[in-house]
């Protein structure tokens, strides 16, 4: 089924006339972290690209939590992609996003958030996709290859293969050390307790 949703992304957002494709495919990478690799608590949020509470978050919340906890050492954060209609939208974006590696995969993510609202409002989603790979180096015939890739593709299938594995039924869905802490938006005093709730199960 997830093969049949990834190649709709291409469908759709290779309307505009096709680059040809540069020599070899985009690096794709099993699993982007962000943070010390040695910080003691593992914040896993399951998100969408077109749920539009992950957004939310994403621009309200999140920039605060990245300052409090990722970049103090205190935690590593990993987003971990599901589909939510318009589900090509959110397939189309977390291929992007892999295509633009470790250093430029939650640059996507974060932009295509930004521009979400308004890509909805106007219809004109492809425009933000574009806009937002850039932000990561994702840009000209590396649009195009990236959602032409069969391998990232498959890696996207995978990733979207755990989340059914861990009774994560929507988005956003987050984990603290592998403990769900909530579906649903999390407000900042709600991380602060489950990060101190992780922290004490882990000594």
């Amino acid at each position: 089924m997830h093969r049949i949703l990834t190649a709709l992304a291409v469908l759709l957002f290779l309307c505009a006339p096709a680059h040809a494709a540069p020599a070899g495919a985009p690096a794709v990478s099993s699993d982007f972290v962000m943070g010390r690799p040695d910080a003691p608590v593992l914040i896993e949020e399951f998100a969408s690209l077109s749920c539009s509470h992950c957004a939310r978050f994403s621009n309200d919340v999140f920039p605060t939590l990245k300052a409090r906890y990722i970049d103090t050492g205190k935690a590593r954060y990993v987003l971990r992609p599901l589909l939510t209609d318009p589900q090509n939208v959110a397939a189309a974006g977390f291929l992007l996003a892999r295509c633009a590696g470790p250093s430029g995969h939650y640059k996507v993510v974060e932009g295509f958030f930004r521009r979400q609202e308004e890509a909805f409002r106007t219809g004109d989603v492809r425009s933000a996709l574009i806009a937002a790979a850039e932000e990561g180096g994702v840009s000209g015939p590396a649009f195009d290859a990236c959602l032409l890739d069969p391998k990232g593709q498959q890696a996207l299938d995978a990733e979207l293969e755990k989340a059914g594995g861990r009774s994560v039924e929507s988005t956003p869905t987050f984990f603290f050390n592998g403990v769900k802490a909530k579906a649903g938006e999390m407000t900042l005093k709600e991380i602060d307790a489950a990060y101190a709730a992780a922290l004490k199960a882990n000594r």
